[in-house]
């Protein structure tokens, strides 16, 4: 791209060649700090050329060369529906779908947060999976490369290494459609500690959705515990970015002229936040629109958002109930929400938005009506703080239906159906219609039971997503109901307590940092 600045171009003779491959388009693909981070790390081994394609770039975006030069496909898949895509792109680069039959001509690896929560629904057609944080996979796969006798010797060499998983060596044993165990080695996570060189911005571009921000990781993981978030799940434990690792990126973003986006799940949670902030202003970096954890606004956090002219941020009640609040694992009451809010716009914010969710286990129409009346309550005290101001601002909600995700605590649960889901939806919609300066928008639930289908799925659910990329989306919902399989059984029925779920081979279960 001739707009790019920081990509590399390498001489493949020689070098083991990897295609990296974010199933979806530039725009959004070079938006992903994972994207970023593998690329970076690659294209660092001297042996090992890395070039990289989009659903909207069938040749390498640096040198125009096919899929089908390279030794590897590397596919970054960050969401369920990128399956969908993944697939697309090897039928129309005329890849075999299946790994038996493709035998390694060529190799497809595939790795992040999707694959790490289940990689079950396409394990069929990978080779290699990787599970957890790839920082340290070049040189594995260069020894395994340079001294591999064949396919299954390539494979034999990578199979020990923490964060491999060999589909076509372990496997499902069952009975009909019900899992009864595995057969195979069982695969460990990969985790990155200490996080010396974070995740950051490797190639600027103007044609991406953060055009305007450096991206810089500060903290991997969560220390909080969400039951229905998979943040906690893939990354854990919660591990800060010291500053003197920091540092070198805060030079890099202030020589970029961009804004700085801080990229954590919970902003103000880092051990040194102040002094990191003060490194920040010390440098005339502006620091771009953040998420922030409700319940750790402090005055710290607010004055580096009053310095960097901050005009809008974003938060997430996810419920208007605490009693649920609670229950989901986030013991926030509404009352810190509202202190927070008032906090926020007498600092000068303008615009927030809020993330809610529908469908959370436990929920009824009271959970729905507390939805309304805590946007409400918001709403009220945002005007009444922001009185006197130029510009009254915005308040922006975004509602999403939950999809209980394996190895959350919901993993089991029922989801709720997309008929219940579109009326709970419809009810806040209706009922904030005429509150003036404020705008609802919302995912449809039809995506939503997709996602879990293929969030939740083994390896049967392959066949369904390769017609499904044979077809365009609009006729997603026919392939479904055309499926010999009862599609509900995947994404709705709540599982019991003794039943064997297809990505129970493995845990994401961390060792105790330091032991």
């Amino acid at each position: 791209m001739s707009d790019e600045k920081g990509s590399i171009v390498k001489d493949p003779g020689g070098k083991l060649n990897i295609a990296l491959v974010y199933p979806s388009t530039y725009w959004v693909g070079m938006s992903n700090l994972g994207m970023h981070t593998m690329y970076r790390v690659f294209n660092d081994h001297p042996r090992i050329c890395c070039e990289r394609f989009f659903l909207d770039h069938e040749r390498s975006v640096e040198t125009g060369r096919p899929l089908q030069d390279f030794h590897i496909i590397a596919l970054s898949i960050s969401y369920e529906l990128d399956w969908i895509y993944m697939i697309q792109i090897l039928l129309s680069n005329k890849i075999q779908i299946m790994a038996d039959r493709r035998k390694g001509s060529p190799v497809i690896l595939a790795g992040g947060s999707a694959i790490t929560l289940n990689p079950e629904p396409v394990a069929d057609a990978v080779d290699v999976c990787f599970l957890g944080e790839g920082e340290t996979l070049p040189e594995h796969l260069c020894n395994a490369f340079d001294t591999c006798t064949d396919y299954e010797n390539f494979l034999d060499q990578l199979q020990e290494i923490p964060g491999v998983y060999l589909p076509g060596r372990t496997r499902p044993v069952s009975d009909g459609d019900t899992i009864q165990g595995f057969s195979g080695p069982r695969p460990s996570l990969s985790v990155i500690d200490p996080i010396e060189n974070p995740a950051h911005t490797v190639i600027i571009t103007e044609k991406t959705v953060f055009k305007d921000m450096f991206l810089l990781e500060i903290a991997r993981g969560c220390p909080y515990r969400c039951k229905f978030c998979t943040a906690r799940e893939i990354y854990s434990p919660f591990r800060p970015v010291g500053l003197k690792h920091l540092e070198p990126y805060l030079d890099m973003a202030a020589s970029s002229g961009k804004k700085l986006g801080l990229v954590s799940t919970s902003l103000n949670n880092h051990p040194q936040s102040g002094a990191l902030f003060d490194e920040i202003n010390k440098r005339g970096i502006r620091v771009a629109q953040p998420s922030l954890r409700l319940g750790r606004i402090t005055e710290d956090l607010i004055d580096l958002l009053k310095e960097s002219k901050v005009g809008g941020v974003t938060l997430a009640p996810e419920t208007g109930s605490s009693g649920l609040r609670s229950a989901a694992g986030k013991d926030i009451s509404n009352e810190t929400i509202l202190d927070d809010v008032r906090s926020l716009v007498s600092s000068g914010i303008r615009d927030i938005k809020l993330y809610f969710m529908v469908g959370l286990p436990g929920e009824d129409d009271s959970d729905i009506d507390a939805v309304i009346d805590l946007i409400k309550r918001i709403r009220q005290s945002f005007i009444q703080v922001s009185r006197g101001n130029k510009r009254l601002g915005k308040l922006s909600v975004s509602i999403n239906t939950m999809v209980p995700k394996p190895h959350t605590p919901y993993e089991r649960c029922e989801m709720v159906n997309v008929v219940d889901a579109r009326a709970r939806i419809k009810k806040i919609v209706k009922a904030l219609k005429r509150e003036s300066n404020v705008t609802v928008s919302f995912e449809g639930p039809k995506w939503a039971y997709l996602q879990a289908l293929l969030s939740r799925g083994d390896r049967r659910v392959l066949d369904v997503i390769i017609e499904m990329a044979r077809r365009d989306p609009d006729s997603w919902q026919e392939v479904l109901r055309q499926w010999p399989r009862n599609p509900d059984y995947y994404a709705l029925r709540r599982r019991s307590d003794s039943e064997i779920l297809p990505w129970s081979f493995y845990s994401l279960c961390r060792p105790c940092i330091g032991q």
